[in-house]
């Protein structure tokens, strides 16, 4: 399963209510009544202050780190052809060093991805078909990541973490954002997000402490046939000052077999 975490661009549902004045059928002959202003929709942020703030202060830290790692316990939905939604599980360990390195661990019940990114070359390793692809990118994480997601649509697990501003993307396509509450995460005290876009629903769990790193992130793809739900709970965060370039550097059995990466083809004009 593709998991479209430039998926972690939207939010889930709040309930929004408009204070709207109702239009009274006056009587023509009556003395004038005074009509109290209607509320102008534009005058009512669409996120709560707070709640963007808080989301503020995760992508500075995240946006502003020279290097990170976590890992992620993850649940996902996947709707059948008969309509009918399973669940399956993974894990993914993730680290991250500016500019030019990233590496991805992902394991499920459906398989099993390595990634590593280091200076201008991307390597993906399919460990169950033991096949994987090379491509020459940007030696930058944010550039290698659009060029992946244009050329070949490929959207990597939880990779709106890696860009230097994680909330620019996000911020374009909020409909509107609430603060929830203090929530636990596995015993860490959270402040509960939501946001929604018009095609899904974000919720996301911040830690309360001075690092602001995310602890749980729940998506709904609202829109999609049966309304699949992808979630994710991190921990295990790390800011060293550095992390050794091996982690970054691809390491292929020796009876891997190379292929090409699918090109998308431009839509005719």
């Amino acid at each position: 399963m593709m998991f479209k975490l430039a998926a972690v661009i939207c939010g889930a549902a709040m309930g929004v209510a408009f204070a709207l004045n109702a239009a009274l059928a006056a009587d023509p002959a009556a003395a004038p009544t005074q009509v109290t202003p209607p509320v102008q929709v534009a005058s009512i942020p669409k996120v709560d202050p707070h709640a963007d703030k808080i989301l503020g202060e995760t992508c500075q830290l995240l946006g502003s780190a020279d290097a990170f790692s976590f890992h992620a316990e993850l649940l996902f939905d996947q709707v059948l052809p008969s309509a009918v939604k399973v669940q399956y599980a993974g894990e993914v360990d993730f680290a991250l060093q500016r500019p030019d390195e990233l590496a991805i661990d992902y394991h499920s019940d459906l398989g099993g991805k390595q990634l590593w990114y280091q200076n201008d070359t991307l390597t993906i390793f399919d460990q169950s078909h033991r096949m994987y692809a090379s491509l020459t990118v940007p030696d930058s994480i944010d550039a290698m990541l659009e060029k992946v997601a244009e050329m070949h649509n490929l959207t990597l697990p939880l990779s709106n973490l890696a860009y230097s501003d994680p909330c620019l993307r996000l911020r374009k396509q909020i409909i509107f954002g609430g603060y929830i509450g203090v929530n636990d995460v596995n015993g860490v005290e959270c402040d509960h997000l939501a946001f929604s876009s018009s095609k899904i629903d974000l919720q996301l769990w911040l830690d309360r402490s001075k690092k602001r790193v995310p602890r749980k992130i729940v998506i709904n793809y609202r829109t999609e046939p049966g309304s699949p739900e992808y979630i994710a709970v991190l921990s295990d965060w790390k800011f060293p000052k550095q992390i050794p370039d091996s982690r970054f550097s691809e390491q292929l059995p020796k009876d891997a077999k190379r292929i090409e990466f699918l090109k998308i083809k431009e839509p005719q004009p």
